[in-house]
């Protein structure tokens, strides 16, 4: 009986194997809109780019990462990996000494030459809004056979969204401005409309003070100032950047002590919904309780 049992388990378990093979090969679409066709499931994956990793991780495929580009913002648990160089420049040389099947995140004359060693290449579009998060998730997800644990990852990510504008429904929107600031007293880049920024200020209960103006244009500080933001948000690393700005100093978000630091790299990762937390907390604490 129990090698009868032995025997059926080992043919699910061909059966399972069997099935996954047979859905490979699957064609995906990158940021320039061309097609990109994955022969068979990849197992040796390097990734250039912090949400990819955390996609990855995320669907349960990080096992098979073998190498990323070298980012603060990398997860965790990816720290003994090998790097290929810094996001912003990987090394094509150190890509291909991983022996990738796939590779996650390069652009430029990087993806040029490895597409011209004939080694396959995903890059999703750039990050405008949540809609541009859950595509890169999902064709992320197709690309490595993990198109399930994909759509699981949205829906919980979509959950909590929602659960989160909730809370701030109905209440008067809070005028805010999502902006960077490199050094006191330098011009400010400020999030617009059509950034992902600007959605989640709308989403937490936020007024966009800079709402009527597209992408991520520069701003004197008089524009700042005429604009005079009740909060602003930006990189942690540069909240005192603005609090030490002498011609800062009137802004009613200053005054009131309302620079709030939110990583970059968060608002732009499937830990979006973490960040739209931090931002509704800020803007509305009277609609969360303590400790949450």
């Amino acid at each position: 009986m129990m090698i009868r049992s032995a025997k059926l388990s080992l043919a699910f378990g061909l059966v399972g194997l069997l099935a996954l093979a047979s859905s490979f090969p699957v064609t995906v679409v990158d940021d320039r809109g061309l097609e990109i066709v994955i022969p068979a499931r990849p197992e040796r994956i390097v990734a250039i780019g912090a949400l990819y990793i955390e996609v990855l991780l995320d669907i349960g495929a990080g096992a098979r990462l073998v190498c990323v580009a070298d980012s603060p913002d990398n997860p965790a648990e990816v720290a003994s990996l090998a790097r290929v160089g810094p996001a912003f420049s990987p090394s094509v040389e150190a890509i291909l000494a991983c022996e990738p099947d796939l590779v996650l995140g390069a652009w430029g004359a990087v993806r040029e030459r490895l597409e011209e060693l004939k080694v396959t290449v995903l890059t999703t579009g750039l990050i405008a809004g949540l809609p541009d998060i859950f595509g890169t998730v999902r064709t992320a997800g197709k690309a490595v056979g993990n198109l399930e644990e994909a759509e699981a990852l949205i829906g919980r990510i979509a959950e909590e969204v929602v659960l989160i504008e909730g809370r701030v429904l109905g209440r008067w929107p809070v005028r805010a401005a999502f902006l960077y600031m490199a050094e006191p007293d330098t011009p400010p880049y400020v999030a617009g409309s059509g950034s992902i920024e600007n959605e989640l200020l709308l989403r937490a209960g936020g007024a966009n003070v800079f709402g009527d103006i597209g992408g991520f244009p520069q701003v004197s500080l008089e524009e700042l100032l005429a604009r005079d933001p009740e909060v602003i948000f930006t990189d942690p690393a540069q909240v005192e950047n603005i609090y030490r700005s002498r011609l800062l100093s009137g802004l009613a978000a200053v005054r009131e002590r309302r620079v709030h630091g939110i990583k970059a790299s968060e608002v732009t990762s499937t830990r979006v919904a973490r960040a739209l937390r931090a931002i509704a907390q800020f803007l509305h604490p009277e609609a969360f309780g303590e400790g949450e």
